[in-house]
């Protein structure tokens, strides 16, 4: 049907019916146009003008008594050149037969001039008009028939007439229906409709509908036409399933095309029916729960799965806003914002915590999606909601545990540990109170606890019991009864690893937990037993660590001990030096570690020497040149001596460079400057300076000023000036027994 107003051509004699209709319709719609013509003859004319591709109207009311002329003339004029008019029969009197025969030449409604016709004339009027034009448009679409000949019959013709007087049927002629069969006989094969003209009563006929109807359930419709006599082959195909039969009577051509559309629209319309059954069916058994709103979000419509998942049902739920599911999480804005993207036609998505009848509350992902009408405005909503909530608890649950575990990831040390443990625990579960137990052969013991808990430790009773019972579960379990608490609840959680129990965790709050806090408890029980056996872990290499590294340095003084003993004249030599490169390395700013490998260096400084001979390296008067180039092989030889030995590397910098001088004159490699490491260039001030102030086979010790003058001198030239400032300081700070000690 048009949207615009309508647009009407009223062919009635007498002026002053056309005037009362005229003010009847306008009354109706002020806005309804009516040419009005008021003689056959003018009809005529003004029919033969108008063209079928450009009708100024919607339809026409034709009064059938004229004094000029028959109105089922001018009907018969409008079916016959195809002007796609409704036409609605207006007349006076002629009894029911006039009407009878004004339908079956193919008007669309009649209003006969009695009583109140004007109050029902409008109604009837837009209603045959909307009818035709729903019927136009589906005759847009061309409805193609399989045309099947059962024996010579006068398929030609009768296509030929079909086809002229509606050209949107479209046969297509089968002359063998055992060629039909072959080809498949369903389908698309079949076209939008099945025809069989049977020529002579054929059992052959009524098998091929069987077959069709039957065995090969064709799902397009089929129709039977006989000729007169034949009538018992037609009566026995419609019980067979066909949809309609036609007696090949004088005018049936009239009824053929009717009957094919009916046939056509009552299989199309079956189907609709079925698919909409199908998807009602679907909808009622979705899994998900489904409302559908108008657009003002009053429920229209919900499936049992809304039942199931809100506890409202349905006869609760129609006509109820939505707003009875709010639970007031989310703000006006989150609801602004929702209304605002489904009112411009755009679906929305999402997750929202919603209130169920019985007060609890939900999580659920909910899509809307708006549904617009015929003139595309939006007329209704349907949601999908799907209830989340397990969804929702896991990933919090994960949340949760990733939170714990970062938080006790830079924890190294027991102690360290469980402060945070208890604290995250504490926090997540509103507790009142906490305690972390640790195992002490059969026993627990309390190893640290918040607020009244603490108080277990002096009651070994209870902490006897609570061992048994924790050792002998595999997950949190309730303990209220051996603490004495009715009121309130404690939980306690063995802590297992490693098949071991390493801990346990027991808290106490005024509510009891719920299954999903009580599965998040587990969890964080078994992480915070791993974090446990981390620790435990780590302080036991760290432990051994420290060990070995005793052992290594008590090795690494030995050797130095050692060196001291082969070099009479050095005696104590490694020591002192060690200890004043330590203290002016910490001056300026190295680190723990790095002052480890400092004080390292500084006692292998000669390790090299090992590798020069007793002949050269004891010798009581000077060194020749030959020698001293033996003896400065040492910084070498104490790096291949020591590269082989990892946790030594760090360490190199002393034994290698501490020869070296500022100005490149050094040994081996005449390293200048900066290009010396800084721990080597410390060395290099604290070495010679115990030199000259220890006392040597071939000279006294010098006193500290003079030695102290000589260090200032060869400032920017043997040493780097800024650890001479240093040095300087670190040995005002100290005494002369302090140095030599």
């Amino acid at each position: 049907m048009p949207s615009h107003p309508l647009r009407l051509l009223l062919i009635e004699d007498n002026p002053f019916d056309a005037d009362l209709f005229q003010r009847a319709m306008l009354l109706r719609d002020a806005a309804s146009m009516i040419t009005h013509v008021d003689s056959y003859q003018a009809a005529h004319a003004h029919l033969c003008s108008l063209s079928p591709n450009a009708l100024p109207y919607d339809g026409v009311i034709l009064d059938l008594h004229l004094r000029d002329g028959d109105g089922l003339d001018l009907l018969a004029y409008i079916r016959a050149h195809h002007l796609p008019l409704a036409v609605i029969i207006l007349t006076g009197g002629g009894g029911d037969h006039m009407v009878i025969s004004a339908l079956k030449a193919g008007a669309d409604d009649y209003v006969i001039k009695r009583d109140d016709y004007l109050d029902r004339i409008g109604a009837i009027i837009e209603q045959a008009c909307q009818r035709f034009h729903s019927q136009q448009a589906r005759r847009s679409r061309p409805i193609i028939v399989t045309y099947i000949e059962f024996g010579a019959t006068d398929s030609k013709v009768t296509i030929h007439d079909l086809q002229r007087a509606a050209p949107h049927l479209h046969c297509v002629p089968v002359h063998s229906w055992r060629a039909f069969l072959k080809a498949g006989g369903e389908g698309q094969s079949a076209g939008d409709l099945v025809l069989i003209d049977c020529a002579q009563p054929r059992v052959a006929m009524l098998d091929l509908v069987k077959e069709l109807t039957q065995f090969r359930r064709l799902t397009q419709p089929v129709i039977v036409m006989a000729q007169p006599g034949n009538e018992e082959f037609p009566l026995q195909a419609l019980r067979l399933g066909v949809a309609d039969y036609i007696i090949k009577r004088e005018g049936f051509l009239a009824q053929l095309p009717i009957a094919i559309e009916n046939a056509y629209y009552r299989a199309q319309f079956h189907q609709q029916h079925e698919r909409l059954r199908v998807q009602a069916q679907a909808l009622n058994d979705a899994a998900n729960a489904i409302v559908i709103t108008d657009r003002n979000g009053i429920i229209e419509w919900v499936n049992p799965a809304f039942t199931t998942l809100t506890g409202y049902s349905a006869s609760e739920a129609i006509g109820q806003s939505t707003r009875i599911l709010r639970s007031n999480k989310q703000d006006r804005a989150f609801y602004a914002a929702l209304w605002d993207q489904i009112l411009a036609g755009k679906p929305w998505q999402g997750r929202l915590i919603n209130r169920r009848k019985d007060g609890s509350l939900y999580h659920e992902e909910m899509t809307i999606t708006p549904v617009t009408d015929e003139n595309g405005a939006i007329s209704r909503f349907i949601a999908i909601k799907q209830d989340i909530s397990e969804q929702v608890a896991r990933e919090q649950r994960r949340a949760t545990l990733m939170a714990i575990g970062a938080a006790l990831r830079p924890a190294q040390a027991r102690a360290e540990l469980t402060p945070i443990l208890l604290g995250q625990v504490r926090e997540v579960f509103a507790a009142e109170s906490i305690a972390l137990l640790r195992p002490d052969g059969e026993m627990l013991h309390v190893d640290i606890a918040l607020n009244c808990l603490a108080t277990l430790e002096q009651q070994p009773d209870i902490l006897m019991a609570l061992s048994h019972r924790l050792s002998q579960a595999s997950g949190p379990v309730a303990v209220s009864d051996l603490l004495n608490q009715t009121e309130q609840t404690v939980i306690g959680a063995p802590l297992n690893t490693a098949n071991r129990l390493v801990g346990a965790l027991v808290l106490k709050r005024a509510t009891p937990l719920s299954e999903s806090e009580l599965e998040l408890l587990s969890d964080i029980a078994d992480l915070a037993a791993n974090a446990l056996h981390r620790t435990d872990l780590f302080e036991q290499l760290r432990a051994a660590n420290a060990e070995l590294r005793a052992a290594y340095d008590e090795t690494i003084e030995g050797w130095s001990r050692a060196l001291d003993l082969r070099d009479r004249e050095t005696e104590g030599h490694s020591r002192r030096v060690t200890e004043l490169t330590v203290r002016i390395a910490a001056r300026m700013g190295f680190s723990k570690d790095e002052l480890l490998h400092v004080r390292r260096g500084a006692l292998l400084h000669d390790i090299g020497k090992m590798g020069i001979p007793d002949a050269i390296l004891l010798k009581p008067g000077p060194l020749n040149d030959e020698e001293w180039a033996i003896m400065r092989t040492h910084p070498t030889l104490a790096v291949e001596l020591l590269r082989p030995i990892a946790f030594l590397a760090p360490a190199l910098d002393i034994p290698w460079c501490h020869h070296e001088k500022w100005d490149g004159t050094g040994y081996p490699r005449g390293l200048r400057g900066e290009e010396i490491p800084l721990a080597a260039r410390i060395f290099a001030v604290v070495d010679v300076y115990d030199a000259l102030t220890s006392d040597r086979p071939y000279r006294a010790a010098w006193p500290r000023e003079r030695a102290l003058a000589y260090i200032r001198e060869q400032a920017g030239r043997h040493f780097d000036p800024r650890v001479v400032v240093v040095f300087e300081q670190v040995i005002a700070e100290m005494g002369s027994d302090d140095i030599m000690r």
